[in-house]
């Protein structure tokens, strides 16, 4: 029986000791890639080490619609698109939070659109961040339930996964664009489609309402964008309206121009645009948030 005791403890030394130095060594990786376009990196730049005058928060249609060089060419303004693909509006607020602790952005711009739908989305891909970024860690301490917060104690647990994304990340082409990957242009035609099934997870919903607290009490203009697509549901498109009336913040809707509409090649799918199609994007709404800014700063003398 003792030697059972024995042999028990060392089993569960060694597997402590083994958590302990692969959690070390992920943990050192994590906090020290390199500035690259994968989903890693733009995810440890963001949380970790970006700063910037104008932020852009959402998911896919944020990355692959807001290119930062046109935009900061008309404003004037460094802009970091911190924008990742599967991501929803608690990885938004996580950010924004982030932010704020290195720097004091000018003006948040949230493209809202899918962000608010009830799926988990890729949110497990923070996972590695627990107990390095205050905000991820603080998430996952009082919004999680007590078995996932158990798992996180196991670094094993925190960073499974991770080395496929570490591999992709070094194969990945430096950032030299700020966050924002050009999509390639849509071969075949593709018709408009409209549906109404609106689906709002309150959970994300309260985290889309604190970025607007948080750029209220820290005097951040708060822009929201509806980016064009071939695939948009009314109902979450009149509750994005909705909600900027409620909150009084500026509401740049592309969803209806028609110039978009007008070459399939200025879509990459029916979510995405092409990279034609977000460099004409970019520009039409760089013009238009420069108008806003312009407007705001003459309110504030």
């Amino acid at each position: 029986m003792k030697q059972l005791v024995l042999k028990s403890l060392a089993i569960l030394a060694l597997v402590a000791a083994i958590d302990f130095c692969v959690g070390a060594v992920s943990r050192f990786v994590c906090t020290h890639l390199s500035d690259k376009l994968s989903q890693i990196g733009t995810i440890q730049q963001t949380l970790l080490r970006k700063t910037g005058d104008v932020l852009v928060l959402g998911a896919s249609c944020a990355k692959y619609h807001y290119d930062p060089r046109i935009l900061s060419d008309s404003l004037g303004l460094s802009v970091q698109n911190c924008g990742v693909a599967g991501m929803n509006m608690i990885y938004s607020d996580l950010v924004m939070q982030a932010y704020l602790e290195r720097c004091h952005p000018h003006c948040v711009v949230i493209d809202v659109y899918g962000q608010l739908d009830p799926n988990e989305g890729r949110l497990s891909r923070i996972k590695p961040f627990y107990g390095i970024s205050r905000p991820v860690t603080a998430y996952f301490n009082s919004e999680v339930g007590w078995q996932q917060r158990l798992k996180l104690c196991s670094r094993l647990y925190r960073y499974n996964g991770t080395l496929d994304l570490f591999l992709r990340h070094l194969l990945n082409e430096p950032n030299t664009t700020n966050g924002f990957a050009a999509k390639p242009a849509l071969v075949s035609r593709m018709d408009t489609v409209v549906v109404s099934h609106l689906q709002l997870d309150t959970a994300k919903v309260r985290h889309f309402q604190n970025v607007v607290s948080l750029c209220r009490r820290h005097e951040i203009d708060l822009v929201m964008v509806l980016s064009p697509r071939r695939y948009h549901d009314i109902e979450q498109e009149a509750w994005i309206v909705e909600q900027s009336r409620r909150y009084g913040i500026p509401l740049i809707n592309e969803l209806h121009e028609s110039l978009y509409y007008s070459e399939d090649s200025l879509f990459f799918d029916d979510s995405h645009l092409s990279g034609r199609g977000a460099a004409l994007f970019s520009c039409r709404v760089a013009s238009q948030l420069k108008s806003f800014l312009s407007n705001s700063r003459k309110g504030t003398r």
